[in-house]
């Protein structure tokens, strides 16, 4: 008997809903309308699948009798993932075996994917993902990046998902964990990089985006700090006057803006 959770590309534990979009996508990519090689074959096995899981008794018996043992596969099994690595070098199909491996617990092969893809020219999630799998499958690939320390690449990923966002606003609670991802990086480590000019870099361009007041105050206190101590003192100061400008009950901004004041530096004169 076929593994009809694995043909769907879901684990058995998903909701009807789960089932029913894992089904229109995949249905969709392989319907034999298509024209390609192999679509007949694997569109009836989707198909089958289907109609067993999302009926609940059948599903129920499927279950309980004949779902094969974990580990156990069926000689007859169609497989998704090995389909998709057969047409790796179509770009449309290599996106969809990257967003499968991260749904499955393959972020190295996912991770290795997109690079590969990366060094072989400009490849783009997003041109061939829907906005809502874009920002879910684009966020989990960052995180792989950020689990592997290589916090350049997922601080690009991620900020393509906020340029998205703040161009048409659509996910807003969402986003409000991608801009503290974003924060996170700016403000930890960063391995390979000596000095602060990459922290610097990551600190001004997040004050272009919707940060709350306090928290692109806190930003623009930390560029002061790393200007103030590289000698960039104007620039320094520039980024005192904006912090203060967005949270002027901040702890120490007050005194710090007197204190240049004093020194000639104004907001009208920067």
């Amino acid at each position: 008997m076929k593994d009809y959770y694995r043909i769907l590309g879901i684990p058995p534990s998903s909701s009807e809903t789960e089932i029913r979009r894992a089904y229109r996508r995949l249905a969709k990519d392989y319907h034999p309308d298509r024209g390609t090689e192999g679509n007949s074959a694997a569109f009836l096995a989707l198909s089958e699948a289907y109609e067993i899981l999302i009926s609940p008794e059948a599903r129920a018996s499927y279950d309980s009798t004949y779902r094969p043992r974990e580990g156990r596969r069926s000689a007859t099994e169609w497989n998704y993932r090995d389909f998709l690595m057969e047409r790796k070098n179509d770009p449309a199909t290599l996106a969809k075996l990257i967003c499968f491996d991260l749904l499955h617990e393959r972020e190295d092969e996912a991770v290795l994917l997109y690079n590969q893809a990366l060094s072989g020219g400009f490849f783009s999630l997003r041109a061939h993902l829907d906005r809502e799998d874009f920002m879910d499958y684009a966020f989990l690939l960052a995180e792989a990046y950020l689990e592997r320390k290589a916090a350049v690449k997922a601080y690009r990923i991620l900020r393509g998902i906020a340029t998205l966002e703040e161009q048409d606003p659509y996910f807003r609670h969402f986003y409000a964990d991608v801009l503290e991802r974003l924060a996170s990086i700016a403000r930890g480590p960063l391995p390979g990089h000596s000095g602060n000019a990459l922290r610097m870099a990551f600190l001004a361009d997040l004050t272009e985006l919707a940060f709350p007041a306090r928290e692109k105050a806190q930003l623009y206190k930390q560029l002061s700090e790393l200007l103030s101590a590289a000698g960039k003192h104007e620039a320094a100061a520039r980024a005192v006057f904006r912090a203060y400008s967005l949270a002027p009950k901040m702890p120490g901004l007050k005194d710090t803006v007197e204190m240049l004041r004093g020194m000639g530096f104004t907001e009208g004169k920067l």
